[in-house]
Order: structure tokens, then sequence, then C-alpha cells
């Protein structure tokens, strides 16, 4: 499967996303996953702006249990980084290429045929930062999806929070899926804000 997605908020914060998943050998339990980003970001401290920018590559191996109605899916691999911090100085441990470890999981829970819940989350050691999204879905249309996430991000200098709708599983051809969120952002030192998104999945 290939996924793909961006992101944008005020104040031109942004992040693109391109990966692949596949079985790990044609393995029915274990999965490969590559992916890249670019991103940039904000947050404020002591009366500063911090701007980060920077671009991300990460490999990981992982394995994977379903069941009916549900699936789980843990991984870990390396993730290498390399940020732009603006002033410079303002955040060394941020400033600059790192690597790290990724842990990962994620799954998904339907219950019925007509709710679902899905969440993923993501912590990196070494640079301890954390990503985690969590979405409450009810089916609208044909394999479409629609309901709230939440979102929570940061590292030791910054935590941000997001909220909002989002419509995802929809349609395009026979292969392609594609979903649309929009919501709230809330980000330390730094005013509420609106961001909103788009992500593509094309199976095989």
């Amino acid at each position: 499967m290939i996924f793909a997605g961006a992101s944008i908020a005020e104040q031109g914060e942004r992040n693109e996303y391109l990966g692949g998943t596949a079985p790990f050998f044609s393995s029915r339990f274990l999965t490969e996953r590559l992916a890249i980003s670019d991103y940039y970001y904000q947050y404020g401290t002591n009366g500063t702006t911090v701007k980060v920018r920077g671009q991300a590559v990460e490999a990981a191996l992982g394995a994977q249990a379903a069941w009916q109605g549900g699936w789980v899916e843990a991984s870990t691999g390396p993730r290498f980084r390399d940020n732009r911090v603006t002033p410079s100085g303002a955040n060394a441990r941020a400033d600059g290429s790192q690597w790290g470890l990724s842990l990962g999981l994620q799954g998904e829970q339907h219950f019925g045929q007509e709710w679902a819940f899905n969440g993923i989350g993501f912590y990196t050691i070494g640079p301890a930062s954390y990503w985690g999204r969590a979405r409450f879905l009810h089916r609208t249309f044909g394999d479409a999806w629609a309901g709230v996430e939440v979102i929570k991000h940061g590292d030791p200098d910054y935590r941000a929070t997001q909220g909002g709708l989002v419509l995802t599983g929809i349609k395009i051809g026979e292969k392609f899926d594609m979903g649309f969120y929009a919501g709230v952002k809330k980000t330390s030192g730094q005013p509420r804000s609106f961001y909103g998104g788009i992500e593509l999945t094309k199976g095989f």
C-alpha cells in the first residue's frame, strides 16, 4: 500500500508525507514500512516564536494481528530527521541532524457495521518526540466514514493538540481512497489556529 498526505495550518505550518507498506517477505504477520516527510511548525517559548523546518525519513518492521472486526500492529525502526531552527540557538536540542528509534502502535476496531474506532501513535527514542491520533467514525455512504479526530504531538520543547472533523474512505476508482479533515489546533505559546488536510492511500 502507498500512502500520502498533506496538512496546513495558519501561520504557514504544514506537513507533507509519502510512504509505503508491504508484507515482509510475503509474511502474513510481518510488515515493512518506509516513509519520508517534509514539515514546518512553530511554537512560543519565553516570548519568542521558534520556527522549525525539516525533513525526516523512517524505516520500520512491524508485527500485526487481525480478528473479526479489527486489527493491531506494533512496529519499530530507525528514524532520521534534519531540522533548521530559527532564531539561531533558540532550541539546540531540535536543531541539526539526529537519529532516533521509532516505536509505533496502531489499530482499528469496528462496532457492528456502522461504527469504528482507530488509533495510531509513535514515540521516537532520542529526540523524545511523539505523535498520536484517535478517530471515532460512522459509516456514511459506500465505503466512506465520517467522524471526529483528536491529535496530540510534541517533544520536550513544545506540545500541540488538534481536534476536528474527518471524512475518509472516499473511493477514487478501484484502488484509491481519499480523505479530508479540518479542525482547530493549539500549540504551546501560540494562539489557536485552524488546520486542514488531505490523505490518500492506494492498494495493490
